[in-house]
């Protein structure tokens, strides 16, 4: 009896572990670049929308430069509790991906009706973001 509690409660781990995933769901578009300047965006699953994102190319603090980010303003339309995922890669004008940035929800999420910002750090792949030319972003929900 004990070992088929024990399986039991290992099949309801696996389960909850993979339920999560089963209810996320992901859009994509892409873009033209445009640096420093806040751009709208048609991207939606569901009733949540990413609206604008801003590339701050190079982002600068008190004159000084600090590097390659984005901004990407979030709406939750829905009427439920909404965690996200994005992910951003950025393309030169002959389609090679010279940078990839992600941000999200890890603990928290967005309460319906209500707004999010999500700041994206580019910051490991930077020599040839000054080309950037056009851009991928993904919104997943879950």
């Amino acid at each position: 009896m004990r070992h088929r509690n024990l399986r039991l409660a290992g099949a309801v781990l696996v389960l909850a572990a993979f339920v999560p995933a089963a209810l996320a769901d992901t859009n994509s578009g892409r873009y033209k670049f445009e640096g420093n300047k806040w751009l709208s965006l048609d991207l939606a699953v569901g009733d949540v929308r990413v609206e604008t994102i801003r590339f701050e190319w190079p982002a600068t603090l008190l004159r000084v430069k600090t590097g390659y980010k984005a901004t990407v303003k979030v709406a939750n339309g829905s009427s439920r509790q909404a965690g996200v995922g994005l992910a951003v890669a950025i393309y030169d004008k002959d389609a090679k991906l010279i940078g990839v940035g992600s941000a999200g929800t890890t603990l928290g999420t967005i309460d319906p009706g209500s707004n999010a910002q999500f700041t994206i750090d580019f910051k490991d792949v930077t020599a040839r973001l000054e080309q950037a030319d056009q851009f991928h972003i993904a919104l997943e929900t879950r």
